[in-house]
């Protein structure tokens, strides 16, 4: 029986530390997001310090990109979207953030991307690697390659957009025209980079 009382008497005593934590530590964490983190200083909406759940219901509504936007002509350069993240207009910065060498990392975002495949320059988050597949394209990407290529890019965008006013007032699967003319390219592309690896 004593036992008994005893646990009884630990659940009640439990009872005001548990309610405690429930309030303390969520507070606890607003305040750090809020005024701690490094991230602090940097403008963006109040929801965004706290959770990307702010960002879900603008990718859910189809918003997103124009709630970037807006918040970038209100806020400026650098707007905070995440506790732990930041959006970037400012094109000065676009080489320091993703040039070779940087110090920056590629966020989970661009494991996306990637998938499976073992050979991805975009998606890539390992600068060994990433550096590694980047020598072995490099000169096709060279810009006397690319200068090669930009009057077939030409062509396929214009193609396209003859297209899309040819159905101007439709219901058009933007997916299956992304499609092509990334396939139009890469056809395009891996002759050129035939062309430049035989030379």
């Amino acid at each position: 029986m004593a036992g008994t009382a005893s646990h009884g008497l630990l659940g009640v005593l439990m009872l005001p530390v548990v309610i405690a934590s429930l309030i303390l530590v969520p507070l606890a964490y607003v305040v750090y997001q809020r005024f701690f983190s490094p991230l602090s200083g940097i403008p963006g909406p109040f929801e965004a310090s706290l959770s990307r759940l702010w960002m879900t219901k603008h990718s859910w509504d189809g918003d997103m990109s124009r709630t970037m936007i807006d918040l970038h002509q209100q806020l400026g350069t650098l707007v905070r979207t995440g506790p732990n993240e930041v959006s970037v207009s400012d094109l000065t910065a676009i080489k320091q953030i993703y040039g070779a060498g940087t110090k920056f990392r590629k966020s989970d975002w661009y494991s996306v991307w990637q998938g499976h495949r073992k050979f991805d320059l975009f998606g890539e988050r390992n600068e060994r690697i990433h550096g590694e597949q980047r020598r072995l394209v490099s000169r096709a990407y060279a810009m006397e390659s690319l200068k090669d290529l930009e009057q077939g890019v030409n062509n396929a965008v214009n193609v396209f957009l003859d297209n899309m006013r040819q159905r101007q007032g439709q219901v058009v699967d933007l997916g299956n025209w992304v499609v092509m003319q990334s396939q139009a390219k890469s056809w395009k592309a891996s002759r050129t980079l035939a062309n430049t690896m035989t030379h």
